[in-house]
């Protein structure tokens, strides 16, 4: 069936392969539990990320915005300096316009009532000329 001389050699590369699996220890395998924490860090690092380069983002594109609209972004429009906030007012020199509301109104209308005449202790409907 088999030579001896096979047979005797498979028996001895067996016995060392058993002799080496014998010595060493299995190679510990990884838990799921370890696995599955570990890749819920990933998870949450990359969303932080992610989240953090948007905000980055929509940062760059709003004051991209804003400068945009600052005046003086038209290079034939010229802008007018305002005054800086700590000087007083300008003082004015000259006489001063006249105001367009009179001081003293000739006649104070009044809402019409119900009534024709005038109470007693009514304000009467004008005011008398002076």
């Amino acid at each position: 069936m088999y030579d001896s001389d096979e047979c005797g050699e498979g028996g001895r590369v067996r016995g060392a392969f058993e002799a080496i699996l014998d010595g060493s220890r299995e190679p510990a395998l990884p838990s799921v539990t370890d696995a599955a924490v570990v890749g819920g860090r990933r998870i949450r690092r990359r969303r932080t990320a992610v989240s953090g380069a948007v905000g980055v983002l929509v940062a760059a594109v709003l004051t991209a915005g804003a400068v945009a609209a600052l005046p003086g972004a038209d290079p034939g429009r010229s802008s007018v300096p305002l005054a800086p906030v700590s000087s007083p007012p300008a003082a004015t020199t000259g006489p001063a316009s006249p105001s367009a509301v009179p001081s003293e109104p000739s006649a104070v209308p009044t809402p019409s009532g119900g009534t024709t005449g005038n109470a007693p202790g009514a304000a009467p409907r004008t005011s008398p000329l002076p």
